[in-house]
């Protein structure tokens, strides 16, 4: 089979013409309206929608799935003295939200099947300081949801789940937003719906943590009969071109977690004869939103980083790395964190690579990225 140039796509949504026309018709119509940008009444319908799409009575719209973590460890009052419990196996936000108000954070290990956080893991970290867990939907996959609210009920912390991948996943047929304490979704340029490069939100069933996040993320304000600052808060809003551009991605995002799923099983099939090569397993009764594509390539047969050289220099597939751990980062380093006790994600971290998946690619494309893997694996093969 012939090479072909495959490269990696920074966009993962679907931008068609009615996004482009969206930012020019919002400005336009703005441009002479005596209340200028104002977010509404784009925000609100857009809260709505999404909310309904995730299954929660609530959604919070804000600027990225950062600063909605943020929120949902003020809301929660994490601070000094708390530990909140995550994965190694995330980007750094996941983890410094909770430090940045203070808290110690504990990592525990991921399951070797889903990449999640493991629960069993985390149970056996769990101490009387503990206040939050979080639990990442890690490329889409979700989590063991029944796990965490055994947990909650037992130990009393609250669940917040970092669904920054997981636009549009299912848990037994049910969308995943209304579970826990909160759900934070990420809208930033690389996910399968986007607000115009960054955004975010945060869906929750709790009325009183709603009413709370939307004074937090709008400088503490009450609106009402007599608005008043009622609280500690800043600027997390999203715009309202942003929020407009948000409604069209949301009625599309589901068409593009199909096409990216079909993309998987195509790459699955094509995979099927090179045991060297893994990837997590999507629960029984779940769906996937199939943000990230990862797959596994075996220390103990194929070295990591000939593999990955081999595949991006000389066949062009232009796969891509998740982050490294979180310990291995500086902030984390400088605060004492190393790798302890996490086999299963210390080694998910050295092995793991994401293979391109997007709306435009055909089924030879996949094809053509199976045949260069094998003629890897069989080059590097120990």
């Amino acid at each position: 089979m012939e090479k072909r140039n495959l490269p990696w796509y920074a966009m993962g949504a679907l931008i068609e013409q009615e996004d482009i026309d969206i930012a020019s018709k919002v400005v336009a119509d703005c441009a002479h309206s005596p209340k200028g940008f104002f977010r509404l009444p784009e925000e609100a319908e857009f809260q709505k929608a999404f909310a309904a799409h995730e299954g929660a009575a609530f959604a919070s719209a804000v600027n990225s799935a950062g600063t909605g973590l943020d929120l949902a460890m003020m809301a929660l009052d994490v601070g000094p003295g708390d530990e909140v419990i995550t994965t190694p196996l995330t980007f750094v936000c996941t983890a410094t939200t909770a430090m940045l108000r203070g808290a110690k954070v504990v990592l525990a290990d991921i399951d070797p099947v889903t990449y999640n956080l493991d629960p069993k893991s985390v149970e056996a970290r769990i101490t009387p300081r503990t206040k939050v867990v979080i639990p990442v939907h890690f490329g889409g996959i979700p989590c063991d949801i029944e796990a965490y609210d055994r947990l909650a009920a037992k130990y009393g912390i609250r669940v917040v789940y970092d669904a920054a991948h997981a636009v549009g996943s299912l848990h037994k047929g049910k969308a995943i937003g209304g579970f826990g304490d909160m759900t934070v979704y990420s809208f930033q340029t690389n996910k399968n719906m986007t607000t115009l490069g960054e955004g975010g939100a945060v869906t929750t069933d709790s009325a009183e943590l709603n009413a709370k996040l939307e004074k937090l993320k709008s400088f503490g304000f009450q609106y009402g009969a007599k608005d008043d600052v009622v609280m500690l808060g800043s600027n997390y809003r999203l715009t309202k071109v942003q929020s407009a551009a948000g409604i069209l991605q949301l009625n599309k995002v589901d068409r593009n977690n199909e096409i990216r799923n079909r993309g998987v099983a195509a790459l699955d099939r094509y995979l099927a004869g090179i045991p060297e090569v893994v990837r997590p397993t999507v629960p029984a009764g779940d769906f996937s939103a199939c943000h990230l594509n990862t797959y596994l390539i075996d220390e103990t047969k194929v070295d990591p980083k000939a593999f990955f050289e081999m595949l991006m220099k000389e066949y062009t597939v232009g796969i891509s790395f998740h982050y490294k751990p979180l310990y291995a980062w500086k902030v984390f380093v400088d605060a004492g964190y190393e790798a302890k006790d996490t086999p299963v994600a210390d080694r998910v971290c050295r092995e793991l690579f994401q293979i391109p998946v997007f709306a435009h690619m055909t089924d030879d494309d996949y094809r053509c990225i199976a045949w260069a893997i094998g003629e890897c694996v069989a080059r590097l093969r120990r």
